[in-house]
């Protein structure tokens, strides 16, 4: 399960053809620089395995998977070579029922119900669909998970930039294979920056960072009720209203009391498609996390505020759901105060 886990929490496992020993260590350069470490080195070519052995022995952390496996003696050899799991193209009775007897996560890549009931049959939770486009995408993928409710799909095949996101979105996809990430024209032709780039652009696509809105502190409900209606009449700005703060525009919340968490001057937020994802990716970076900040939303985190603040401001990221979907529509209308009750409620601390 934590193989499955680092998976997730990737999102885009780039799927590989090597066809020289001498592409391997370049290849494993480029994704790291790029900040995706992760590769699926498929067993088409005579190199593989020496491949996957050549780049486990220099990035040891980097989360390397042996696709394309067809036989008992292709999952030893990766196996012994490095490999953290095991692709197969479709279910292979032999190869699922190895490595679960020796503990070695494997996705064999299910096409119908009948193959991914033998999965699930082998006790497997995540399983290959391929090829996704061409075998009906994520209605398909839909109708699947309709029957097998503890089954993840991880889609390889026809994703692309365009189409990555609505895989992702999806809760019933693990991950998403990416052919696009290493397109064997550019590996042959050792275009490393491109790979680089294109695997950069893979974990932009992955993460989806989009501004939110700044919030800037105030201390008492008068003050930021003044400043709201100061804002607002200015700009001729909408308002919308929470139970501490309220929004002028889109993109200004205006708070009415200090937050515990919050900077000197106010916090910057932005959104994220998933942010246990996030708290991953820049976890790798080194970025530490206020795990006291977090909020809950229908059992699942989705707002957590890192610990260093920028320029005084703290920093905050929320993930775009039902909840808090990074719309202006989810927003009440903003309650007015008369003086007597603002006075009132700065009595009581609000």
């Amino acid at each position: 399960m934590e193989i499955l886990k680092k998976i997730e929490n990737y999102g885009v496992i780039p799927v590989v053809k090597i066809e020289k020993i001498e592409q391997a260590l370049p290849l494993a350069k480029a994704l790291c620089d790029g900040e995706l470490e992760t590769a699926e080195i498929t067993f088409r070519t005579d190199c593989a395995a020496e491949a996957i052995a050549a780049i486990h022995k220099e990035y040891p952390d980097m989360l390397l998977g042996a696709g394309t496996v067809t036989n008992v003696e292709q999952v030893k050899t990766a196996v012994a070579a490095g490999a953290d799991f095991i692709v197969s193209p479709c279910f292979v009775e032999e190869v699922v029922a190895y490595c679960v007897d020796n503990d070695i996560c494997v996705m064999p890549g299910c096409a119908t119900a009948t193959e991914v009931q033998m999965a699930v049959a082998h006790g497997l939770k995540a399983v290959k669909f391929f090829p996704a486009e061409a075998a009906g995408g994520l209605a398909y993928i839909n109708s699947l998970a309709s029957v097998f409710k503890d089954v993840k799909f991880m889609p390889t095949g026809g994703i692309k930039p365009s189409n990555l996101r609505e895989y992702l979105l999806n809760p019933n996809v693990l991950a998403c294979g990416g052919t696009w990430v290493v397109p064997s024209n550019l590996l042959n032709a050792g275009e490393y920056d491109e790979i680089r780039k294109l695997a950069r652009d893979a974990v932009f696509s992955v993460l989806n960072f989009g501004f939110a809105h700044v919030g800037i502190n105030c201390q008492k409900v008068r003050e930021g009720y003044d400043n709201i209606f100061r804002l607002a009449d200015t700009f001729d700005l909408i308002l919308g209203n929470t139970r501490s703060s309220s929004y002028v525009g889109h993109e200004v919340e205006i708070t009415k009391q200090p937050f515990k968490v919050q900077g000197i001057h106010g916090h910057l937020g932005y959104f994220t498609d998933n942010l246990e994802r996030a708290i991953f990716y820049l976890g790798k970076k080194g970025i530490e996390f206020d795990w006291e900040s977090t909020k809950p939303y229908q059992g699942k985190l989705y707002v957590i505020y890192l610990k260093e603040w920028l320029a005084g401001f703290a920093i905050h990221i929320e993930e775009r759901n039902d909840h808090n979907p990074g719309k202006w529509e989810h927003r009440e209308e903003v309650k007015v105060y008369a003086p007597a009750e603002i006075e009132e409620r700065e009595a009581l601390g609000e």
